[in-house]
């Protein structure tokens, strides 16, 4: 399975190096690498692991697009090797590798896992903690137990909606025949210490600054409660079209001799499963937030087994076809990738297609240093354009996003005036150009520029930009 899922990463990290070669780093990923070079406790919006995981890759590759394809993809195949260690708590043989074959076939380890974030960190982190909270509940040895524990810190590190899957452990071993000696020995609280240990710098940070995320929540919470189901609703009517194709083929091979999961097995399945998709629901209608398959990207590793347990097909004509159609997908988006990049070049609507980010980070850097000869320290600007600034200017700049220093907490009104500040405003941001002139001072300077992306021969529309440098006082 190694020399497959490897085999697999290959292909992806090669499919987006280049279909992505051309386009602007998208704004999460751009954020990741803004945070995860300043190395805090905890950021705006999310804890820090997810942040820190970016900023130690980049700190050995260089900043370009084919390295973030690559951590994504190695993301997503960490993630298959959980996910098959997972199902082979509950079967082995065939079952184990259609499963997990079946997973492979849904987007959310192949297209939908390039966008590194808060969510897809998940990808990894959820399957290796089921199987390690398996493990100690079963065995309640001291390794499986610290192991479970230290996993479930880096979730909770990595973004509060890790306590759904922390709930659903707990229901899960609440629901499990070891409940009596699983809570009467050590293991569950071995687990509880080495989490809180792990988790306990961010919130000693969290009740010390302020809570930027939780402020953060606040704002975002504003959605009524008719918006807030309807997103619920289509992020997992999307989750179970995703799986429609392979549920179909499982049905086709529908085998009734196959023996089932025993009661115990099959409680926790369902339980593991469902309910970390029942817990999303409850928790974004109580707080207003939407649901989309972005955020629930990890928590599908034992759907496809639960749909082999149910329909009981058979097991080694389903990983067949499900082996077959891992390959010619990932063959063919290769195969096709070219054609795809082009087309993304050409007519592609994402801003990550059309703006021109990487060439606003270079003129803006280059107007810099024709204003002074001092570094740039600091970079604010528009919306994705502040951030895409700090990955692709050779200066290496710190963010400020949304001139914001609660927001930005390694940024301080000392620090802007004494290293100075690069701020990169479209010209119709009236925000941002007000923002500017608020930092501005006499020894300021400021140019208009209009600049397009261009790729594989077309040029896109281009974008008026007011760039300013404020040198250090």
């Amino acid at each position: 399975m190694v020399l497959k899922v490897a085999a697999f990463v290959a292909v992806w990290s090669l499919y987006f190096i280049v279909t992505e070669h051309a386009s602007a780093i998208h704004n999460d990923m751009a954020e990741a690498y803004a945070w995860g070079r300043e190395f805090r406790l905890g950021y705006n919006q999310h804890p820090p692991f997810w942040a820190w995981v970016c900023g130690l890759w980049f700190l050995i590759l260089p900043r370009a697009n084919w390295a973030f394809a690559i951590l994504s993809m190695l993301n997503a195949g960490a993630g298959l090797l959980g996910a098959w260690a997972l199902i082979g708590r509950f079967v082995d043989g065939d079952r184990r590798s259609a499963a997990t074959a079946l997973l492979a076939l849904t987007p959310f380890y192949s297209f939908l896992a390039y966008k590194y974030n808060a969510n897809s960190i998940f990808l990894s982190l959820w399957p290796w903690t089921l199987y390690a909270f398996l493990g100690a509940l079963r065995s309640r040895g001291f390794m499986p137990s610290l192991g479970f524990g230290a996993l479930m810190g880096l979730s909770l590190d990595s973004k509060y909606y890790a306590l759904t899957l922390a709930a659903t452990c707990l229901i899960a071993a609440l629901a499990s025949s070891e409940r009596p000696r699983y809570f009467r020995s050590a293991s569950p609280y071995l687990s509880i210490a080495a989490a809180l240990a792990l988790w306990a710098p961010h919130l000693y940070w969290l009740a010390t600054s302020g809570a930027p995320p939780i402020r953060y929540l606040e704002r975002v919470s504003g959605r009524g409660f008719a918006e807030t189901a309807f997103f619920a609703a289509s992020a997992v009517i999307g989750a179970a079209l995703q799986q429609i194709l392979a549920l179909g083929v499982v049905a086709v091979l529908r085998r009734r001799d196959e023996p089932a999961l025993d009661g115990e097995n099959g409680r926790l399945l369902l339980i593991l499963a469902l309910a970390p998709v029942a817990f999303s629901i409850v928790a974004a209608l109580a707080l207003r937030t939407k649901i989309s398959s972005n955020m629930l990207i990890g928590v599908f590793p034992l759907s496809p087994l639960v749909a082999i347990v149910w329909l009981r097909p058979d097991p080694a004509s389903l990983r067949l076809w499900a082996l077959r159609g891992v390959t010619a997908i990932s063959l063919g988006a290769l195969a096709l990738s070219p054609l795809i990049a082009v087309g993304k070049a050409w007519y592609g609507r994402d801003s990550e297609d059309s703006e021109p980010r990487r060439e606003a980070a270079l003129a803006a850097t280059a107007f810099w240093r024709s204003v002074t000869p001092a570094p740039l320290a600091f970079v604010a600007g528009s919306f994705r354009y502040d951030n895409a600034a700090v990955f692709y200017s050779p200066e290496h700049p710190s963010a400020f996003v949304n001139f914001d220093y609660f927001g930005n907490r390694w940024a301080s009104p000392q620090k802007i005036a004494a290293e100075g500040l690069l701020t990169i405003c479209r010209k119709d941001d009236a925000a941002c150009l007000a923002k500017t002139a608020e930092f501005a001072t006499p020894n300021a300077r400021g140019e208009s520029i209009a600049l397009a992306h261009e790729a594989y021969g077309r040029t896109r529309r281009p974008v008026d930009f007011v760039i300013n440098a404020i040198p250090p006082r």
